[in-house]
Parts: C-alpha cells; sequence; structure tokens
C-alpha cells in the first residue's frame, strides 16, 4: 500500500514514517506540512491512502476531502482534536477512518488494514464517545441534544454567540439592529429550549456543540 502523510509538524511526520517503515506491505512515498503541496503532488502521483492532520492555518481539510473524492484514495485522519461534531463531518465529507494521535501505534495499523479491506475505522475509544453523544437525553422526555440544536433557528444562534462573548441585550440589540425587547424575547426562547437558567449554562451548551470556540 502507497501512503502519503500530510501534517503540520515535521516531527510527527519523521514518527509515521519510522513507524509504517516496520511493515513490509506498506510504503511511504510522500508527504507534506499542508494541503496546497498535497493538491500539487498529487497531480503527478498516485497513493492508495493519505494519513492526515485536520488543523492546517489557512486551510480547509474538508474542502481538501471534497476534492480528491473521486481519485480512489482512501484518508485516515489522525489528529489530537477529536470533538463529535467534526467527526461526523468529516466521515460525511469521505474519510474512511479517525484515530487519535495519543494512541498505540498498533491501533493505527489496525486502522490502516481495515481501511484497506474497504472498511470505515473509528476507535473504540471514540467509538464510545459518539454512543455516548448520541444517547445523552437532554430532556426527560428523551429529547437529545442534537434534536434541540436542530431546532434552533439561525437568529437564535446569532445571540447564542453574541452572549457567550458577553454582550448584553442592549449591545445584541445595536449589533443586530433589532429592537431590545425581541432580543430578549429570543434569549427567553432559547434558554426554554435548552431548559437552562443562566448564560453559564448556555456557554458549555455551546462550546460543547462548537457554536463557539
Amino acid at each position: 500500500m502507497k501512503i502519503f502523510i500530510l501534517d503540520q509538524h515535521k516531527i510527527v511526520i519523521d514518527g509515521l514514517i519510522s513507524l509504517l517503515h516496520r511493515k513490509r506491505d506498506y510504503e511511504v512515498v510522500g508527504y507534506a506540512t499542508n494541503i496546497s503541496d498535497t493538491i500539487n503532488w498529487l497531480k503527478t502521483n498516485k497513493v492508495d491512502l493519505i494519513i492526515s492532520e485536520i488543523n492546517f492555518h489557512n486551510e480547509d481539510i474538508n474542502y481538501f476531502i471534497k476534492s480528491i473524492k473521486s481519485q480512489d484514495i482512501k484518508i485516515l485522519i489522525l489528529t489530537g482534536d477529536y470533538k463529535i461534531k467534526k467527526i461526523s463531518e468529516l466521515f460525511k465529507n469521505g474519510i474512511n477512518g479517525f484515530i487519535e494521535k495519543e494512541t498505540e501505534s498498533k491501533y493505527l495499523f489496525e486502522a490502516i488494514k481495515e481501511i484497506s479491506l474497504n472498511k470505515s475505522y473509528l476507535s473504540n475509544n471514540l467509538q464510545k464517545k459518539v454512543l455516548t453523544q448520541f444517547s445523552y437525553d437532554y430532556t426527560n422526555n428523551n429529547y437529545t441534544e442534537s434534536n434541540i440544536l436542530n431546532s434552533i433557528t439561525n437568529r437564535e444562534l446569532e445571540i447564542i454567540q453574541l452572549i457567550c462573548e458577553g454582550c448584553n441585550s442592549k449591545e445584541i440589540s445595536d449589533k443586530l439592529f433589532i429592537s431590545f425587547n425581541t432580543v430578549e424575547t429570543h434569549r427567553k426562547r432559547i434558554f426554554q429550549k435548552l431548559k437552562i437558567k443562566n448564560s453559564i449554562s448556555l456557554m458549555r451548551f455551546a462550546l460543547r456543540n462548537d457554536i463557539v470556540q
């Protein structure tokens, strides 16, 4: 299997090359520290699998994944950033596997093997986190947090973001060019939907669902 490594950090690339050289069936044929160089490399070279980080300066990993979809290249994400929402989006866009950088090397080899057999791979630890996230009952009526998130309007999302930035209702009113009373109505509705009583709980919800960073 021909493998390409994409990571911002050369020390990570060197470590992966050393690790993969232990296996006769794996050949590291190239590497890059940014997405642009990877796209250029792929114009003249063939590869079976790309092992990639997801965080790059001013470059979008999801755009990259979509752009190479037609090339029959498998993608294994190896990262320290594993928010559930991001994992879901990456699989939706076409990756084949996802593991954490702190995982043991045997799981990297396990992931590559599964992907080579046209299977998807998610580490056991992340599988548990995904299951926990999707089975989490946000209310007594088994109304999940994802359902609640889907019920929030774009205007309510804007207001949540501004509240989390520390803006009061008057400041939100000025920024969004709506009346103070309208902001208060939105705020009340948001708190009712989330079944919360204060801005701290709102911040926790926003962080948990990547509404704010």
